[in-house]
């Protein structure tokens, strides 16, 4: 246990010497810029997922339909107003668009409003489908009428929380500190004791090599749950962040994403030499998820020819599932699927880490 110990100790200590401060410092940048540069050029790329409750029967109700499926940035989904609002509070739609019927104007006098739902932890993305709504119901109003409003737009947020937009960033900056520490931080540490001859060094001694690589993954493991902590805290207690559900299940998820991201950098490690290969290595996997998987803004505004590809990255479901428990207060089963499939690409990592492993 003392050896074990030490080599956390030591590992600990190698650790706050390395700045990596050329590569945040010039790299980063413009690797950040090339990315949402590349995200943001085109002006279509917000689609946001639209629940339309409209009875299928009335003309009115049908030709407003017909008008939303128009608009390219909404993609309509019909569903009962009970199923709708539903899929609003687990976050799998942007709007919900409730249209009055013809009997239903009449009944209220000749003005009926089309109620609008949001999330509120996603106000300022539903706005822009708000506006396109409005418009299409002041279209609407000008050709049936020429003259006066029968219908207004009616906008609700439903959340039983005041989410901000940092309430939103706040479990995506987590997860993608968890993440970069698994890709950039263990695969640079473990090149560079291959290149020092210091994994080499450990085999000469009667101390057990497994132990030694255990005294490793500690060291990281302890260094990303410190971190993600002190992300929280301050979030939470600097900039009044809200996380409505659990804290233990923020805490579970960034263990599982931990394990994941740390055994993925360990056979990330196996394909190069040396710390500037690796760190290349890391960073060719690092960047597209951090910026595609939704970590600073939903998927929404990513293009739809990249959507199959966002569901495949390993960031995505531990995104989505401190997300859903950050601001919706999800439970844990709500994410399972996704949490096993992380889980699933860290034990296949580690299986080639363990083949490829060299001490030298």
């Amino acid at each position: 246990m003392r050896g074990f110990l030490a080599v956390v100790e030591m590992a600990f200590r190698l650790f706050f010497r390395d700045k990596h401060g050329l590569f945040w410092g010039v790299a980063f940048p413009l690797m950040l810029m090339a990315l949402i540069g590349t995200v943001f050029s085109s002006g279509t790329n917000l689609v946001l997922t639209t629940s339309v409750v409209a009875d299928a029967g009335d003309p009115m109700a049908r030709e407003l339909t017909e008008a939303l499926r128009q608009i390219e940035t909404l993609r309509i989904v019909d569903e009962t107003e009970p199923e709708a609002l539903e899929a609003l509070r687990r976050g799998d739609r942007s709007l919900v668009v409730v249209l009055p019927t013809v009997a239903e104007v009449a009944a209220a006098g000749g003005t009926a409003p089309v109620r609008v739902y949001y999330d509120e932890a996603s106000y300022e993305i539903a706005q822009a489908g708000i506006a396109i709504v409005r418009s299409v119901v002041e279209e609407a109003n000008k050709i049936m009428t020429g003259r006066r409003d029968v219908l207004t737009v009616d906008a609700s947020g439903i959340s039983a929380y005041n989410l901000t937009m940092f309430d939103f960033l706040l479990p995506g900056v987590l997860a993608m500190v968890l993440m970069q520490n698994g890709l950039m931080g263990v695969t640079a540490v473990l090149t560079a004791y291959r290149e020092r001859l210091l994994l080499k060094r450990v085999l000469a001694t009667p101390f057990p090599p497994g132990l030694f690589l255990a005294g490793l993954v500690a060291r990281f493991t302890i260094t990303n749950l410190l971190q993600g902590a002190i992300i929280v805290l301050v979030g939470v207690l600097v900039f009044r962040a809200q996380v409505v559900g659990s804290y233990l299940n923020m805490f579970l998820l960034s263990v599982i994403g931990s394990v994941a991201f740390l055994s993925i950098g360990f056979a990330v490690s196996t394909l190069s030499a040396t710390p500037d290969g690796a760190n290349t290595f890391g960073s060719a996997l690092t960047f597209p998820m951090m910026f595609l998987s939704g970590t600073f803004w939903p998927r929404e505004f990513i293009p739809d020819a990249l959507q199959p590809v966002i569901d495949l990255l390993p960031l995505t479901p531990l995104v989505e599932a401190l997300r859903g428990v950050a601001t919706h207060g999800h439970g844990l089963e709500m994410h399972w699927p996704g949490m096993l499939y992380l889980a699933g690409w860290g034990a296949v990592a580690m299986v080639l880490a363990v083949r490829r492993f060299r001490w030298e």
